[in-house]
């Protein structure tokens, strides 16, 4: 028993001698807000990304220090909660246990299981093509990992990939990955898309269409990236070798009202997705709308005490790392980070390449400090001075931010990413071992690639 946590001891050290580290300091006089806050900010993204504590209590301990030593105000400090992502995680929890509970996933399983039973490279596809096109009829990336997580859990276990075996962990990150990956380039697919959309209508009063969107993003940072993705999936998690176990006999599985039920609210629930641009209703209050019903005592959705049964680790990670990107916005950190590198890049016009790579990069480095959706949140107001200094139209300078938020080097960026990864019981290095290559492959050839379509579109 005690074996477990020797190698983890020295880690959990050093995390505590900085958490006290930077607590004496924020106690101390002298230092100015905005040193404050990005000693804060700072001291959460090393330890979410070093993964030296768990992802809840680096939550915590965020929430801690903002409010002990009086860095943020509460409606800052805790705004995480006050945010759709974060009660679509609870919503998709709920969701994603009553589907177990009810049967319904192992149902799934058994009807795509055989479609995927031919090999393990035609698994990592069809579960990555699945989780693709899911992306062009549901909103939330969020949503759709806590679907598809339960449904492929269990089809991991009917195709033979046990506990250990890396194909296990290729087949679930092809299906993490793809639900949220590739749908940066799909303009309502994910949070910081529609963060892009709405900034920009705000700030410059115009947003991007949904068709000029796609054509400028999709075949390179969309389509291309994810095929490059599941290659990668494939050579670093390789199948072991010998036959799998697939199970072809279907379970015996209650048909009565439970699932009847279930089948009728994931029907609502994804209407209600594809046509939020109708009705308005935010995707993660359509979740919760559904979550009540399955919560509702006499339901027969859930069992007894369901909330007790829950992991809720990913609910207190998503409010956390929400809150750390209101508070680098809020305090003006991403934003004076970005006006420094601005006044020393080497900006002009005319120089269209380097133009794009350097704020390219720059959106990317932003993404590491004030997490994805933080990227439009800074660099959207920035948007006429970049315009300015490029010579570029305001839509093409507002649009290179989309090369930015659909890079992710570590995966504490981007929360569906890190939902995905708990609720699929993925060891976060796995997931490391595919964002670092992947981030690499994107900025020294998909960038180049992206650069030439755009000139070849026109949008210089």
């Amino acid at each position: 028993m005690s074996s477990a946590h020797p190698p983890l001891a020295w880690r959990h050290t050093v995390a505590a001698l900085a958490v006290l580290t930077v607590f004496a300091l924020l106690l101390g006089a002298g230092l100015a807000p905005l040193t404050r806050a990005a000693m804060v900010v700072g001291l959460g993204i090393g330890l979410w990304a070093t993964g030296w504590l768990p992802q809840w209590l680096t939550a915590l301990v965020f929430f801690t220090l903002c409010m002990a030593a009086k860095v943020a105000p509460a409606a800052v400090t805790f705004s995480g909660f006050e945010s759709a992502a974060t009660w679509l995680v609870f919503s998709g929890m709920v969701i994603g246990a009553a589907i177990n509970h009810t049967g319904l996933g192992e149902r799934a399983a058994v009807r795509i299981g055989p479609y995927l039973a031919s090999g393990y490279p035609q698994a990592v596809f069809g579960i990555g093509l699945a989780a693709l096109l899911a992306s062009f009829v549901m909103p939330s990336s969020m949503g759709r990992i806590l679907l598809l997580t339960p449904i492929m859990l269990t089809l991991v276990e009917r195709l033979g990939y046990a506990p250990g075996d890396p194909a296990r962990s290729g087949f679930l990150l092809s299906g993490i990955m793809s639900s949220f990956l590739p749908a940066f380039a799909i303009l309502p697919a994910n949070v910081p898309n529609n963060v892009l959309m709405g900034t920009s209508e705000a700030v410059l009063g115009f947003s991007p269409s949904y068709g000029h969107y796609l054509l400028l993003h999709f075949p390179v940072l969309g389509l291309l990236k994810w095929l490059l993705m599941l290659g990668l999936i494939l050579r670093l998690f390789p199948a072991a070798p010998g036959p799998h176990q697939t199970s072809a006999v279907a379970p015996t599985l209650p048909e009565g009202r439970p699932n009847l039920i279930m089948v009728a609210l994931l029907a609502f629930a994804v209407v209600m997705w594809m046509t939020d641009a109708w009705h308005g209703i935010s995707p993660a209050w359509i979740g919760m709308l559904v979550a009540l019903v399955c919560l509702y005592p006499g339901s027969g959705l859930l069992p007894p005490k369901p909330l007790a049964q829950m992991n809720l680790e990913p609910f207190l990670y998503v409010a956390g790392i929400v809150s750390l990107g209101a508070l680098a916005h809020a305090s003006g950190v991403g934003a004076a980070l970005a006006g420094h590198l601005l006044e020393v890049l080497p900006l002009a016009p005319g120089a269209d390449a380097g133009n794009f790579g350097w704020l390219a990069g720059l959106a990317t480095l932003l993404g590491m400090l004030a997490t994805l959706p933080g990227i439009p949140a800074v660099m959207t107001p920035l948007t006429p001075q970049l315009a300015e200094v490029t010579g570029w139209s305001p839509q093409a300078a507002v649009m290179i931010q989309v090369l930015g938020f659909s890079t992710i080097v570590l995966p504490y960026q981007s929360p569906p990413l890190i939902v995905g990864l708990l609720a699929a019981r993925v060891d976060l290095r796995h997931a490391i071992r595919v964002t670092l290559p992947l981030a690499l492959i994107t900025i020294v050839l998909l960038w180049p690639l992206d650069y030439l379509w755009w000139r070849w579109l026109g949008a210089f």
